[in-house]
Formats: structure tokens, sequence, C-alpha cells
């Protein structure tokens, strides 16, 4: 194998190449000085990576999001049955005590004013 007939392709242009076929193995060291500080992905196929990440973040977060909905609704669920048998069941229930929370409610004031 010449070292003098391989093919460089540095920054899309071939005027390396041709300058190093040339003139030797000089040229060849200059080019590589040039762009060592450079990277390539030409071989690597980050967009599908990329997408690939997207995906498990949002079913990552759809995960969660769904496993708060039901939590939240096991609250309501005993919320409702409480209610049912009497009010004071209700108050004593985790969604009962939120909803006497006047904490609660400032934070639920102050997000629908948006400030």
């Amino acid at each position: 194998m010449d070292i003098n007939k391989l093919s460089t392709h540095l920054n899309g242009t071939q005027a390396a190449g041709q300058k190093a076929q040339t003139s030797g193995v000089s040229a060849v060291g200059e080019a590589q000085k040039s762009t060592a500080d450079k990277v390539t992905l030409d071989g690597y196929q980050f967009k599908k990576n990329e997408l690939l990440f997207a995906k498990t973040e949002l079913d990552k977060q759809s995960s969660i999001a769904f496993d708060n909905v039901r939590a939240v609704k096991a609250q309501l669920n005993e919320f409702e049955q409480a209610k049912a048998e009497s009010p004071e069941k209700a108050a004593s229930t985790e969604m009962g005590q939120k909803l006497n929370d006047p904490a609660v409610w400032e934070s639920i004031a102050q997000k629908i004013l948006g400030s």
C-alpha cells in the first residue's frame, strides 16, 4: 500500500489529497495538522439515535404522568367512597385534607391569576 495513493476527504474537498499526492508525505502531515481538531460524524447515525432518545424520554414522561393520574384517581375514588358514608370520613381522606387546606386554595388561586 502506497501512502501517496490514499484518498483523503478533508472538509469535503480533494485539494489536500491532491497536494499530498504531488508533494508527498509532508503535505499529508500539514493537512492532518490543519484538521486535527475537527470531528467527522459521517459514520454515525446520530439522527436515528436522537430519535430513539426522544422516544425513550417521551415514554418515560408518559409513564410518570399516567402513574400520577392513577394516584390522583385512586385518591378521588377513596374520597367519593368516604363521602358516601359520611362527611367526616371524607374530610379525613388525603383528598379531603387537601380540599380543606387554605394553602392549597391559595396556590390554586395564584395559578389561576398567573402570578
